[in-house]
């Protein structure tokens, strides 16, 4: 018996909901940032064509199904801590606690590009032996590589904060 949760039937819609996702994303974004002023057609156009690219991209759209969960469990991390903080007498305003924000960003940019390497890594073709260093892909996905590169953002983001710690 089919129920209306059955996947088969909601997997044909995970494009709608993909463009829906990129779209609402992308425009939430342009409006809070005002990056291209307040104008919202300009916003929703920009968005709506963001959202087309991504699902005429088999890859960009496996990266934005398996990276949309993650940034649910941040949201809904978020939503408890905003709840406990109010619980325990602070207050719901934005210079209330401003590490948190920065905080909760650097967990979502941390999440989308962990997500984002892993469904890339899986879905491309790098030979085993690593020896065949003519392909861009070999390169960037190779685990010495990778590994070198979250060494240098830690080092990073370690003389960031320790540089802003002493002005």
């Amino acid at each position: 018996m089919a129920t209306f949760l059955d996947a088969a039937s909601v997997e044909g819609l995970s494009i709608v909901f993909v463009f829906l996702f990129v779209f609402l994303f992308i425009y939430a974004i342009l409006l809070y940032t005002r990056i291209l002023g307040q104008n919202q057609l300009i916003n929703s156009l920009i968005a709506v064509v963001a959202g087309f690219f991504v699902i005429l991209s088999d890859l960009a759209t496996l990266v934005v199904k398996q990276v949309s969960p993650l940034f649910a469990v941040v949201l809904v991390f978020v939503a408890i801590i905003s709840v406990a903080s109010r619980s325990i007498g602070v207050t719901a305003g934005t210079d209330a606690l401003p590490a948190v924000k920065w905080l909760v960003l650097v967990v979502m940019v941390i999440a989308l590009v962990v997500g984002t390497l892993s469904v890339v890594r899986e879905n491309i073709e790098v030979p085993e032996t690593g020896e065949d260093f003519s392909k861009s892909s070999t390169v960037l996905f190779h685990p010495n590589f990778l590994g070198i590169v979250l060494i240098t953002l830690v080092a990073v983001f370690t003389v960031g904060l320790l540089a802003a710690k002493q002005m």
